[in-house]
């Protein structure tokens, strides 16, 4: 026990170590420039926007008594480090409208709608959202988010996540889904304890199978599998000409459990092995397929 402990520090020592250098390389600045460092005095209402498209380093004000419906239509504007922070905005709509650097920590959306808008670099600690339309693709961060701020952004993309889930907005539920568990993913290397394996294992079911989203990820791991199967056993089968494209067939209806039994191994042992293996196979390929029809298909 005691010697397992000690590799397990000795590992988590290199693991840490070597992810400071990567930071170091991929966020030279080490993770500065977040938030706003600018002094806001300024205050205005979203009731009474200047007519110019730029607005800059103020505070925006969503408490008053009364509001038109003509007041709640907010189109082609650019906001610039403006703070939204702990306010409930609450059945607006916002069209064709940019989001620079804003301050969203502990806001409440509720019924609001955000066509063709962006968000770049905006801060979501805590946001809530009920009942919105927000596309999730249209949150843009640089990379020192990953490293720095996965935290925020792998709770910002639960609650849109949640909040598509609950509006039956099957498309954004997934891309919202996809983005929280990338930003987890790197949640895994934060502390002195960082869950190398946790971060792979994420990593490696991102880009191989897309977190159960990915269709074309998996067929093209359903493919190289195959052939891969097919390169280990060819000229080990007994076939008529001895081809790998006979290979590759005894392979495909292997692995669907077809089995026609026209061709077989040549070895006594490989029989056994073969089918174990194949059958592993294709009940971890049977369950990926079924969690993409979940995923993708059952609404």
């Amino acid at each position: 026990m005691k010697n397992n402990e000690k590799g397990r520090r000795m590992f988590n020592g290199v693991a840490v170590k070597l992810l400071q250098k990567i930071k170091v390389h991929v966020v030279p600045n080490g993770g500065g420039g977040f938030g706003i460092s600018e002094e806001i005095t300024q205050t205005i209402s979203i009731k009474s926007l200047p007519s110019s498209p730029e607005i800059s380093f103020c505070f925006i004000n969503f408490d008053f008594d009364s509001i038109t419906p003509k007041e709640r239509q907010v189109s082609g504007k650019t906001f610039t480090k403006c703070i939204f922070s702990h306010k409930i905005i609450e059945e607006f709509t916002f069209k064709n409208c940019i989001f620079v650097g804003c301050m969203f920590n502990g806001a409440a959306f509720v019924g609001v709608e955000f066509h063709d808008c962006e968000f770049r670099e905006c801060f979501f600690y805590k946001a809530r959202f009920k009942d919105t339309y927000i596309d999730p693709r249209s949150f843009i961060f640089s990379k020192e988010w990953h490293w720095f701020r996965a935290n925020v952004n792998a709770g910002l993309f639960q609650s849109v996540y949640n909040n598509s889930k609950s509006m039956h907005q099957e498309e954004f539920a997934m891309h919202s889904d996809r983005k929280f568990q990338f930003y987890r993913r790197y949640q895994y290397l934060y502390g002195n304890y960082p869950e190398i394996y946790r971060f792979l294992k994420g990593l490696l079911f991102d880009y191989l199978l897309g977190h159960g989203y990915g269709i074309k990820n998996t067929l093209f791991m359903t493919l190289v599998s195959i052939l891969g199967f097919a390169w280990l056993l060819d000229g080990n089968v007994k076939s008529e000409n001895g081809t790998f494209f006979e290979t590759l067939y005894f392979t495909v209806v292997s692995l669907t459990t077809v089995g026609y039994g026209e061709i077989t191994p040549r070895h006594e042992l490989a029989p056994m092995v073969i089918t174990i293996v194949l059958l592993l196979s294709s009940i971890a390929w049977c369950a990926v397929v079924t969690a993409i029809i979940v995923k993708r298909i059952v609404k």
